[in-house]
């Protein structure tokens, strides 16, 4: 199908659910039920206590919720529904006496067990399974809600003949199926997956215990003239009435009882860093691992949307998001070995090279101690320097210098150091760095060329062997979440992952 053809597609498809609607099917689920209760009765007997001992039974639990909402397959095909069952039962059992509430941990671990005796599948995975045979497997697709999801139904369902895609993967040709079931409730996708759908027929299938079947809007339908609205109309399937033990009256918003990350305190921002210090904001990764990424202006990422050959890639800071793929070698950053394979390409030159680096460096440190960053900046943009935000992160041992030569040499002349030669080894250590990172970019292209990244995109985590001497145990893998807030950390910890399992139930 031509690019016409398929844009035509989707603006016929837009038209047909913006008149009909989407369905949203709830299913009963008194089992599932009964777990959200108790589930939902653990978090408000504990939500005032803060950090405590029952941080990984709420987190586990948050967890095999989430999986009963958007991996409804037998247990065959479910693996990690059986693990999470067992790590509630086993985390319940170790809890008794830590809260006065007894029965809330007994219930809990009676209602995950009782998830287990359920072989063929949870009620709403029937309920899709059905919908998608009942309008044709081959013309149906189903949306799920990640990759991992996407790999559990997909084992399951294939065998059927249905089509197991992301969100982000309906812009393929989707070669006429014609119906598009979602797994899991609207909220957790993006508007445009209604707002602008790859057929005429979107229905979501969730259990009836989850109470938000709210469609998401684009940000700017509130605003806009004409926007989309797109109408719904819920049907509901099997026995939706409520478990016997009710879930509380000042029950909170369902955000409590998703899977979230543990940030811990924060400490109050009360004092600038030191030179040896930067703010940065503390980034969890699939591994069980952590990162400190800083203001630097890029880091070392992998694209799986690209074809072969230009996956390997360079992302800005800024646009790091959940569900990024970073390049990262374990012990050290990758900029502080190709700053020093840098450095020794330049030969008998790189003594003088790294001794005016040092010397210019060292003089903005000295001013950034003595007059603080804030006015510091405010000199450097009185005097012309447009980035002069980026001060403190000039300091940097393995940055070499300002990207504009004008700023270069405008903070130079600030210094009090003549432009010639510092301007003219920094500019030639940076060329330096450009071909040793391209070098190592071949050499991380074609190991990523030569793995299967199947088990990266479900796993989230996977090894590549490079040969390249500092840049052996490189690790890719994906962002889990992004700290909402900067810390002050030692410039030596930035970029360099460590073991962290805050995010072992986002996985």
């Amino acid at each position: 199908m031509s690019r016409i053809a398929h844009l035509n597609q989707r603006y016929a498809a837009s038209r047909a659910v913006a008149r009909a609607g989407v369905e949203i099917v709830v299913v009963g689920d008194p089992a599932g039920a009964r777990f959200d209760a108790a589930v939902r009765r653990l978090v408000l007997a504990v939500r005032d206590d803060g950090s405590g001992p029952w941080d990984d039974l709420v987190g586990a639990s948050k967890a095999l919720r989430w999986r009963l909402l958007t991996q409804p397959q037998p247990m065959e095909f479910n693996q990690g529904l059986d693990q999470l069952i067992g790590e509630v039962a086993r985390l319940a059992r170790r809890l008794e006496g830590a809260i006065a509430e007894q029965p809330i941990l007994d219930e809990l671990q009676l209602s995950a067990v009782a998830l287990a005796q359920f072989d063929e599948g949870t009620v709403v995975g029937a309920a899709v399974l059905d919908s998608c045979l009942e309008a044709g497997a081959h013309e149906s697709v189903v949306v799920a809600a990640s990759n991992m999801a996407k790999a559990g139904l997909e084992s399951w369902l294939q065998a059927h003949g249905t089509l197991v895609l992301t969100a982000g993967e309906l812009d393929a040709d989707l070669f006429g199926r014609d119906r598009t079931y979602v797994v899991g409730p609207p909220r957790f996708y993006r508007s445009s997956l209604v707002t602008a759908p790859a057929t005429d027929y979107v229905c979501f299938i969730l259990p009836a215990w989850f109470g938000d079947r709210s469609v998401a809007r684009s940000a700017i339908a509130e605003y806009a003239e004409g926007a989309i609205r797109v109408p719904t109309r819920v049907f509901a399937i099997g026995d939706t009435s409520a478990p016997q033990q009710s879930v509380p009256a000042d029950s909170e918003s369902e955000d409590a009882y998703l899977p979230q990350p543990v940030w811990g305190s924060r400490e109050p921002l009360d004092r600038e860093p030191s030179a040896e210090e930067v703010l940065a904001r503390k980034i969890l990764l699939s591994g069980n691992l952590a990162m400190w990424l800083d203001d630097g202006e890029r880091i070392r990422s992998l694209d799986l949307q690209q074809p072969p050959g230009e996956r390997v890639t360079y992302t800005d800071v800024p646009a790091v998001r959940e569900g990024s793929y970073l390049l990262l070698r374990r012990g050290t950053t990758e900029r502080g070995v190709m700053y020093q394979a840098a450095l020794a390409e330049l030969g008998e030159q790189a003594e003088s090279v790294g001794a005016a680096q040092n010397a210019w460096k060292q003089l903005l440190v000295q001013r950034l101690q003595r007059n603080g960053y804030r006015q510091v900046a405010k000199d450097l943009r009185a005097v012309g320097v447009k980035r002069a935000d980026r001060a403190r992160a000039w300091t940097d041992p393995n940055l070499i210098r300002p990207h504009s030569d004008q700023d270069f040499e405008t903070l130079l002349t600030w210094l009090g150091i003549p432009v010639q030669p510092t301007f003219a080894y920094a500019s030639r250590l940076r060329k330096m760095l450009y071909k040793v990172s391209a070098e190592i970019g071949k050499q991380l292209e074609g190991a990523v060329s030569a793995t299967d990244l199947t088990e990266l995109e479900t796993v989230g985590h996977l090894g590549l062997s490079v040969a390249a001497d500092g840049f052996r145990g490189i690790l890719a893998t994906r962002v889990l979440a992004i700290s909402p807030y900067s810390s002050v950390v030692s410039r030596h910890d930035a970029r360099v992952p460590f073991e962290d399992r805050s995010a072992q139930w986002l996985e």
